[in-house]
This record gives C-alpha cells, sequence and structure tokens, in this order.
C-alpha cells in the first residue's frame, strides 16, 4: 500500500510507502503553534519510506530548538503556502519522519490516529468549551 499527497498549493508533493509505525494527534506546543489550531494528526515512518518531489525548490526548512525531548527537530515546509510537510525528530538522526496525514489525498481513514500524545495541553484550550463546538 502506498499514499500519495500534496501541499496546499501543490508545489509539494509526497509518496508514503507501505504503513506508518504509529499515527497519533498531537497536542504539544509546537503543533499547536505550527498548525493554528489544537494540534496535528502525524503518521511515524521510516525516512526511506517517504518520497518527497520538490521539482521547483520550495521546500524550506526550520530548525526547532527548544523541543520537551531536549533534541532539536527539522520542520520541512513550502516556502509558497507555508504547509508543513514533515518533521525530521533529529533524536533519530533523520531516520524518521513525521509526516502530516492530512495531506494525504485517499485512504485517509486508514490512517486513523491509534493515541494522543501531550493530551493534557489540549485541555488548557479547551476547558470551559461545549464539547458540541470540539
Amino acid at each position: 500500500m502506498s499514499y500519495t499527497g500534496s501541499c496546499l498549493c501543490g508545489e509539494v508533493s509526497l509518496k508514503l510507502i507501505g504503513e506508518p509505525s504509529r499515527s497519533f494527534v498531537c497536542y504539544c506546543v509546537d503543533c499547536r503553534k505550527g498548525s493554528g489550531h489544537l494540534g496535528q494528526f502525524i503518521s511515524q515512518y521510516a525516512t526511506d519510506k517517504v518520497a518527497v518531489f520538490d521539482k521547483n525548490g520550495t521546500v524550506a526548512e526550520y530548525v526547532v530548538e527548544q523541543t520537551k525531548s531536549g533534541h532539536p527537530k527539522r520542520k520541512q515546509f513550502c516556502k509558497r503556502c507555508g504547509c508543513t510537510i514533515r518533521t525530521l525528530p533529529m533524536k533519530f538522526n533523520g531516520e524518521v519522519s513525521m509526516v502530516r496525514q492530512s495531506l494525504v489525498d485517499e485512504n485517509f481513514a486508514k490512517l486513523a490516529p491509534q493515541l494522543a500524545m501531550f493530551e493534557e495541553e489540549k485541555s488548557r484550550y479547551t476547558e470551559g468549551a461545549k464539547s458540541e463546538y470540539l
């Protein structure tokens, strides 16, 4: 099985080979700020199972130095539309890619999250909110 997808503007596309080692929702501060929402839906792949196609050189990178793990992570994004493509946690020396599953075009339901990370962070922003709006 493989999955294909692209950034918002379509300038960067990707192909994911096989199934992820895990899929999760992350509510950490970085994911919240990076998405402009409560968190991000992420799947973890071995980097050699992720092909990123960037024929016009629009992928840029930002290194997040302050992380909970103490290891920097490289955030790759499309500099045209700003869409995050993947994050490479340096804790794993670039061998692991955290891919934004919302970029996948088809079979999205097969990649449902199996767990939530930093869920206590989510509650800081949803306390007092009516559940019908979450």
